[in-house]
């Protein structure tokens, strides 16, 4: 039988966990990053697989990291959707992997705080105490906003936080460490919609990729080559003009594909969402209606002061510096990583 956590059992006895549509991101309080990372996916394997299953003892219920290894011999499942709970049993499932095998810890030993998504029913946060207390029979239950918990552990309790993750991109003002649920947007465009769209546009150019098969392949070029223009209309014409947007990538089976103007096409989308068939604001605009609608005094400290929103996407956190303009138009400066690079370069 494996140790618990030692850790857990001493002096980090609260818990955090991060249930969100693409990962679970679980660790102690007091760490600096979370003890484990992995996907929010349940497989069970498939009837014609069973005899093969059976040679590989493997459990009747597989969870994360190697639901993507046998992809082709489980029938997956997400917990999560858009940031809202949807199958509990199976969540259950993701939680017992988090608990007993990532954290190693004894739930009643220890107290948990967990991460609350913008907009989530009233009944889904009941149920997910319920389950925390009745079932794993935590010492407590704290919950606490993803905007909040984003802006804290900058040193900060005001600003603006967008969260973009694999489902959905919410746009949250906090003041003073409280978030307005009734002033937050919503657009249901975020990663995975994004890897999509770029699969579409590879596809445009040739390559024969297989919406399901090779998903996983296109989200990999998407976060290793694609950015975000600054001037969309100027750069897809030096696409057109010249080849130094274009950037060669080598899928697993060998091949070599050119990657052009689908680097800055794809993420575009995140601001103009009439590109994938999206109504609604895109990601710019909604930054703009959201500080538009607060009440007066907050909303005058935000025109005339600087303000840093911060990105938190599936598994970052970026900062995006922002002069915010006595206007509608608002320029965003997005820093991504140092491997990321120019996209020039």
């Amino acid at each position: 039988m494996q140790q618990l956590h030692q850790g857990a059992m001493d002096n980090q006895k609260i818990v955090v966990c991060d249930n969100g549509t693409g990962y679970v991101k679980c660790g102690f309080s007091g760490d600096n990053f979370p003890t484990s990372v992995f996907p929010c996916v349940v497989g069970r394997p498939m009837l014609r697989y069973e005899e093969s299953l059976t040679e590989q003892e493997f459990k009747d219920i597989v969870v994360g990291e190697r639901c993507a290894d046998l992809q082709h011999q489980l029938d997956v499942s997400y917990p999560v959707n858009n940031g809202i709970v949807q199958n509990w049993d199976d969540m259950c499932n993701v939680w017992d992997h988090a608990f007993y095998n990532e954290l190693k810890i004894n739930p009643p030993d220890c107290k948990i705080l967990l991460t609350d998504p913008p907009l989530n029913p009233l009944e889904n946060r009941e149920k997910m105490g319920e389950i925390m207390f009745e079932k794993y029979n935590f010492a407590g239950v704290n919950f606490q906003f993803q905007a909040v918990l984003t802006l804290i552990v900058q040193g900060l309790l005001t600003g603006l936080v967008i969260e973009s993750g694999v489902g959905v991109t919410h746009v949250v003002p906090v003041v003073d460490g409280y978030s307005f649920p009734h002033l937050t947007k919503r657009m249901n465009v975020a990663g995975r919609h994004i890897t999509s769209y770029l699969v579409d546009l590879l596809s445009r150019r040739g390559y024969a990729l297989n919406r399901t098969a090779d998903f996983e392949t296109v989200r990999e070029i998407k976060e290793k080559l694609c950015y975000i223009s600054y001037d969309y209309k100027r750069e897809y014409q030096l696409g057109l003009e010249t080849t130094i947007l274009v950037k060669n990538y080598t899928l697993p089976d060998g091949r070599v594909i050119k990657v052009g103007t689908e680097r800055f096409q794809a993420p575009e989308a995140l601001f103009t969402p009439e590109l994938i068939d999206v109504e609604g604001d895109g990601m710019a605009d909604m930054v703009f209606h959201c500080i538009q609608e607060m009440d007066i005094d907050n909303r005058m400290t935000w025109w005339v002061r600087k303000v840093d929103p911060m990105l938190t996407t599936a598994t970052s956190v970026v900062t995006l510096p922002v002069e915010l303009p006595r206007g509608p138009t608002i320029a965003f400066e997005v820093n991504g990583g140092p491997e990321r690079g120019s996209p020039h370069s």
